[in-house]
C-alpha cells in the first residue's frame, strides 16, 4: 500500500539517483555490484511506489529515502564526484597517521635484528585492606541516671471547636 509522499521529493531523489550514475560515468568512475543493484532497486521502489522504504521506524513517512538510503545515496554522490567517501576505517581528525613499515624495499629483512621491546613499566601491587574495627557505641549519659522512664504521652480531646 503505497503511502502519500510528496511527489517532488520522489522526483527529486530519482534526479539525484540518475545524476550520480550519469556523473560517475562520466567521470570514468566504476561502481560495484552492489552499489549499482542498490541503486537499480531504489529507483524500482521509487518509480513503482513514490517511497523506497515502508517500516516508519527507519525514517519520515513524508520523505522518499529512508535515513540509511539516504546516507548511502551522500556516500555515492561523493564518490561520483571524485571525493573520498568517509567510511570506517579511513584516517580521521583524533586517529594517529598510520606508521610506515620499518623495513624499506631494498633492506634484507631475513638479516635485520629485531629491535628491543620497549621497557613497559611495572605496575605496583594493589594494597592489601585491613579490616576496620568499629568502636562500640555508648549510649548518652545523662544527669538524671536514676531517673524513671518517662511516660507515653496521652492523647487528650478538647471540648469546643467545630460542632457535628
Amino acid at each position: 500500500m503505497p503511502r502519500d509522499v510528496d511527489k517532488r521529493k520522489t522526483r527529486k531523489a530519482l534526479k539525484k539517483l540518475r545524476d550520480t550514475v550519469a556523473r560517475a560515468e562520466a567521470e570514468g568512475i566504476e561502481l560495484t555490484d552492489w552499489e549499482l543493484t542498490f541503486i537499480e532497486e531504489v529507483e524500482a521502489r521509487l518509480e513503482e511506489y513514490g517511497s523506497a522504504f515502508a517500516d516508519p521506524s527507519k525514517g519520515d513517512l513524508d520523505e522518499a529515502l529512508s535515513m540509511a538510503q539516504g546516507r548511502i545515496m551522500k556516500e555515492l554522490d561523493k564518490k561520483s564526484r571524485g571525493k573520498a567517501p568517509a567510511r570506517f576505517g579511513q584516517r580521521s581528525s583524533f586517529k594517529p597517521k598510520a606508521s610506515k613499515s620499518r623495513y624499506s624495499k631494498s633492506e634484507d629483512i631475513e638479516h635485520e635484528e629485531p629491535e628491543e621491546e620497549p621497557d613497559v613499566p611495572q605496575l605496583k601491587p594493589k594494597p592489601k585492606l585491613r579490616p576496620v574495627r568499629a568502636k562500640p557505641v555508648e549510649p548518652p549519659t545523662s544527669s538524671d541516671e536514676h531517673a524513671p522512664p518517662k511516660a507515653r504521652p496521652v492523647f487528650k480531646v478538647i471540648d469546643g471547636g467545630k460542632s457535628n
